[in-house]
């Protein structure tokens, strides 16, 4: 038996197929339906295109970053299953800092503005991922974590934020501050006790947080979504309609933005994530989610992705003609998904508005509203902070 790899359009052994996420996993798609779970995917484009498609979206300093701020707004409190996603700043020079060869210091942002030094393997390649390449996160590396607080609830959330987020590497953490009560010679849990060298860094980065001359640098990539929508059209387009959606020249333009070639340009029509307009991501997203939002437009449909009311990309995905059991042409289809939370909601896009501007509340999104309010309760709840850099 065989199948055609709905990636690469090319006939593989039924042995060949694997489980595809049509949303990335990184996005929340292990909670999306069932129909979201794609079969007809080769290993070898599962596996390749994980580290040069969606990588290269995942990891670009704008999607890092909503989705930390989206992250934050169903967070109430240590101890949740999940840690908060840390913020990226950008590679940093810090002098006096000692980098071994071949390393960059990269700036990272914990829940309460802690600052993060992780110095890490440095690649000119995918110079604009967050984290470099994720291939060498195996490669030795140090964390320095700097609180700002001796509150027990924001060190704790810190020092949870830290350790989750460098939790698939090869790190070494480094607690940079004097803590009262601990012996002499013992690390603070979880971390490790410091070199010699690692004390000389400590005090190098304290010296540029306490001159307020720490800065970043913002490493851009303006392509970095291009192959990544064209995925997301033919994965949502084929889960939504399923093998009609294939025999369009629309999934064959997105076939050939997924492959490109300067030779044969594809003529995917619609526009990238950093030449979108915000106030249509206001509307078509939802707060602290990432929306997939597919609505008639003229004589077609046309697809959006949205994280957090930010980062809009369009894409026109195929004729109006085609038909979908997912699909109310005249209303519009939303895919309401809440990473952090693990849950989505399925709902039509007139119903999605009505929930939003208050006049007909749905259930499911009326319950995730109500873990919002409790989080920014949390938020607001916490000591007022005091920055204190060299003690906890």
């Amino acid at each position: 038996m065989t199948f055609n790899c709905l990636y690469c359009a090319q006939k593989k052994p039924i042995s060949e197929s694997t489980l595809e996420h049509a949303v990335p996993k990184f996005l929340g798609g292990a909670q999306a339906p069932p129909h979201y779970k794609l079969h007809n995917v080769c290993r070898s484009c599962n596996n390749g295109l994980g580290l040069h498609v969606d990588g290269s979206y995942a990891k670009s300093w704008f999607v890092t970053n909503a989705l930390a701020s989206a992250a934050r707004k169903y967070y109430s409190g240590p101890g949740q299953s999940d840690f908060l996603p840390l913020t990226c700043m950008g590679p940093v020079n810090i002098p006096g800092l000692q980098l071994p060869e071949d390393t960059v210091a990269e700036l990272w942002l914990g829940p309460s503005g802690e600052s993060i030094i992780w110095m890490r393997t440095d690649d000119d390649d995918l110079y604009w991922y967050t984290g470099g390449n994720p291939t060498h996160r195996k490669n030795p590396s140090t964390v320095y974590f700097m609180p700002v607080s001796g509150d027990p609830v924001r060190l704790r959330m810190g020092t949870e934020a830290v350790i989750g987020g460098f939790k698939k590497t090869k790190a070494r953490y480094i607690f940079g501050a004097t803590v009262g009560g601990l012996p002499p010679g013992t690390a603070y849990p979880g971390f490790d006790l410091p070199t010699v060298t690692d004390e000389s860094n400590i005090q190098a980065i304290r010296t540029v947080i306490q001159a307020g001359s720490i800065r970043a640098q913002l490493q851009m990539n303006t392509k970095f979504d291009q192959r990544f929508i064209c995925k997301m059209a033919l994965a949502v387009g084929f889960a939504l309609f399923g093998q009609t959606y294939l025999a369009t020249v629309e999934a064959a333009e997105a076939r050939k933005g997924l492959w490109p070639n300067p030779e044969h340009p594809p003529r995917v029509r619609g526009s990238q994530t950093i030449f979108n307009n915000p106030q249509f991501a206001h509307v078509a997203g939802y707060e602290g989610a990432v929306v997939i939002l597919v609505m008639q437009s003229g004589g077609s449909y046309a697809m959006s992705m949205t994280v957090d009311r930010s980062l809009p990309f369009v894409v026109e995905l195929c004729p109006a003609t085609l038909r979908s059991e997912f699909l109310e042409s005249a209303n519009g289809y939303s895919l309401v998904i809440f990473p952090l939370l693990q849950q989505c909601v399925e709902i039509c896009q007139s119903k999605l508005l009505a929930h939003t501007l208050g006049h007909n509340l749905n259930a499911e999104l009326a319950a995730i509203d109500q873990i919002r309010q409790t989080a920014s309760y949390f938020w607001e709840s916490l000591p007022s902070l005091a920055v204190q850099a060299n003690k906890t």
